[in-house]
């Protein structure tokens, strides 16, 4: 790792194509009993597949989730609130999937831990989970 140099890479974001393989991903998990795919994103698609032109029968049973995040600090009066809403409403739209899916937002990459605690907990809430543990004796 010490010797590894940081080269340029492609800027884009493909987030209907991550969405696809994410699905395909979770369909391999048959044992399962809830599929929930967590996208993070600071940005709009603007490579390959649009998540609004994935047909809504191909999320199957799998609940989306995204968490959106911000350039940076939001300041008051400051352009980036516009930003930041214009961006979650496109995640909203486009990106979010199935019942009780939803949007977090983090304020920046250094609110991103927290909003991640948050969008997790979140997802946690109101799971109930037991194992029944029958023997014959």
């Amino acid at each position: 790792m010490a010797n590894t140099q940081r080269t340029p890479s492609d800027q884009s974001t493909g987030l209907g194509s991550a969405m696809l393989y994410g699905v395909r991903l979770l369909a391999r998990q048959g044992t399962c009993w809830k599929h929930t795919l967590d996208i993070s994103g600071d940005g709009k698609s603007n490579t390959g597949l649009h998540p609004k032109d994935i047909d809504d029968a191909a999320f199957g049973d799998v609940t989306t989730n995204a968490l959106v995040i911000g350039a940076d600090p939001i300041d008051h009066g400051d352009s980036r609130q516009t930003e930041i809403s214009e961006l979650s409403a496109y995640f909203e739209a486009y990106v979010i999937h199935g019942t009780n899916s939803f949007v977090e937002v983090a304020l920046g990459f250094e609110d991103y831990e927290h909003a991640m605690v948050r969008k997790l907990m979140r997802e946690l809430e109101g799971m109930a989970l037991s194992q029944l543990n029958i023997s014959n004796q």
